[in-house]
C-alpha cells in the first residue's frame, strides 16, 4: 500500500473512531471518553491504557456529545421564544383569555310606547347596559339599547362608532334617555385636526398635555351639542377605579375633565368612584352589593365588572329614569295651548330641563281633610301607672299644641 493510501486509511479510521464515541457517549452517558478510548485500544492489539474513574453526567460531556451528535447529522431542534409560547393551566390545556361574554338576560315584551334608555360608550358602557338590561327585565314600559363599541372612545375612535354622530343612530332607533360611559380608550395621542381644504387647525397633542385637555373639552362640549340637537337629556356616568395604578390615575384624570365641563353648566354628572373604591379611594374587588352584602364586584383583570358589578353599576342610572319617568304627565292634563318640544318634555319627565313645572292634583280632596282635633291620643296613665289609656281632648285655642283650624 502506498504512503498515500496509509494516509487516507488512518485519517478516516480516526474519523469512524469519533463517530463511534459520540453514539456511545449519547446511549450511555456515565461512561467517560478515556474508558471508551482505552477498549477501542485493546480491541486493535495496541498498549491498553488504564481507564479513567467514572465521573457523573453533570460535567457537560453529555451536552457536549449530544452537540456533536446532532451537528453531524445535521439535526436541529427549533427554538420557540419566550414571548410567544403559550401558557398552559394546572390541566394541560392551553389557557385562553377571554373577553367578557353577552350575558343571557331574559325580559319580558315591551311596551310598543316604552320609554327607550339608549347605552354610549367603551367597555364600562357595555357594563353598564348590561346591568340595566337585568335591572329593567321585568319592567314593560322601559327598554334598554345598547349602542357600545369595545376599544373606542372621543379620542380613540373605531371605525364603527355611535358617539361620532348620535342623530344618526336616534334617526334608525329613537330613544329616550342616553346614557354615556367613556374614556378608557382615550389615554392616547390626540392627532392633528385639519380643515376641508387641508389646513391644519389643531396640532397634535400628547395625552395630558394643557393642549390634549382643551381638544378633550371640545370633543365633550360636540357630544352634548350632539345630543341637545335631538333634544334629548344625556347621564355621563364617571370612569371607576381600575386595579392598575397608573390606569387608575388616568382615570381620575378624565373624571375631572368631564365633571368640571358638566357640573360648571348646572347638567348631570353621575360620580362612582367611592362606591367602587375603598376607604382610601382606591381600587377594591370586593364591596356592598345592592343588598348591602360584602361580594366580589370585579373581574380578575381588574377593569371589567362582573353580574354584581354591574347591577350596582346600574343602580345610579335606574334611580334617576325611575325618577324622572315617574314625573311624567298624562295626556289629558296638558294645556292645549303648548308646544309640541314642550308637550313631548312633560309627557317624558323632562319639563324641569325646559323649565316647565307641572303642580300635580293633592291625593286628597279639602272636603275630605280631617280637623286634627278629632283625634283622641292615648297615652300611659303615669300617675296610678295603670297602662290604661287616656283621651286628651282639644288643647286651648292659640297654644302652640293646638292644630285646629276655623272654617270660615
Amino acid at each position: 500500500m502506498s504512503a498515500i493510501g496509509r494516509y487516507w486509511k488512518r485519517h478516516v479510521c480516526k474519523s469512524l473512531v469519533a463517530v463511534c464515541l459520540s453514539a456511545v457517549c449519547v446511549l450511555h452517558p456515565t461512561m467517560t471518553l478515556s474508558a471508551m478510548a482505552a477498549s477501542v485500544s485493546t480491541s486493535q492489539g495496541l498498549v491498553p491504557v488504564r481507564a479513567a474513574p467514572r465521573v457523573t453526567p453533570d460535567d457537560g460531556r453529555y451536552e457536549v456529545a449530544l452537540g456533536f451528535f446532532e451537528r453531524l447529522f445535521k439535526r436541529r431542534t427549533k427554538k420557540v421564544p419566550e414571548a410567544s409560547k403559550e401558557k398552559k393551566s394546572s390541566s394541560g390545556q392551553k389557557a385562553v383569555v377571554k373577553a367578557p361574554t353577552k350575558p343571557v338576560i331574559k325580559t319580558v315584551t315591551k311596551d310598543d310606547d316604552a320609554a327607550v334608555i339608549a347605552i354610549f360608550g367603551d367597555e364600562f358602557s357595555q357594563d353598564i347596559g348590561w346591568g340595566l338590561k337585568d335591572a329593567f327585565s321585568q319592567t314593560p314600559d322601559v327598554k334598554i339599547d345598547i349602542h357600545s363599541v369595545p376599544k373606542t372612545g372621543l379620542v380613540y375612535r373605531a371605525s364603527r362608532n355611535p358617539l361620532k354622530n348620535p342623530s344618526e343612530v336616534y334617526e334608525k332607533s329613537p330613544f329616550s334617555f342616553a346614557v354615556v360611559l367613556v374614556g378608557l380608550n382615550d389615554r392616547v395621542r390626540m392627532s392633528a385636526q385639519k380643515n376641508a381644504d387641508g389646513v391644519e387647525i389643531f396640532p397634535a397633542y400628547d395625552f395630558k398635555s394643557e393642549g390634549w385637555g382643551r381638544s378633550y373639552v371640545r370633543e365633550i362640549d360636540r357630544l352634548r351639542s350632539a345630543f341637545s340637537e335631538i333634544d334629548r337629556p344625556i347621564y355621563w356616568v364617571g370612569l371607576p377605579p381600575v386595579a392598575n395604578k397608573k390606569l387608575s390615575a388616568d382615570m381620575r384624570h378624565l373624571n375631572d375633565f368631564v365633571s368640571s365641563r358638566l357640573t360648571g353648566r348646572g347638567e348631570r354628572f353621575i360620580n362612582i368612584w367611592d362606591a367602587f373604591s375603598n376607604e382610601e379611594g382606591e381600587f377594591t374587588y370586593r364591596g356592598p352589593n345592592l343588598a348591602g352584602q360584602e361580594k366580589r364586584l370585579r373581574q380578575k383583570n381588574g377593569i371589567r365588572f362582573n353580574k354584581e358589578g354591574r347591577r350596582k353599576l346600574a343602580f345610579f342610572v335606574e334611580k334617576l329614569v325611575i325618577r324622572v319617568l315617574s314625573q311624567s304627565v298624562d295626556e289629558d292634563v296638558l294645556p292645549e295651548n303648548l308646544a309640541s318640544a314642550d308637550e313631548t318634555a312633560l309627557r317624558e319627565g323632562r319639563g324641569a330641563s325646559r323649565d316647565i313645572f307641572v303642580l300635580r292634583k293633592p291625593p286628597l280632596d279639602a272636603d275630605q281633610l280631617v280637623d286634627p282635633a278629632s283625634f283622641s291620643a292615648s297615652l300611659s296613665d303615669e300617675k296610678n301607672g295603670s297602662g290604661r289609656a287616656r283621651t286628651v281632648g282639644r288643647a286651648p285655642e292659640l297654644r302652640v299644641d293646638n292644630f285646629s283650624w276655623v272654617n270660615p
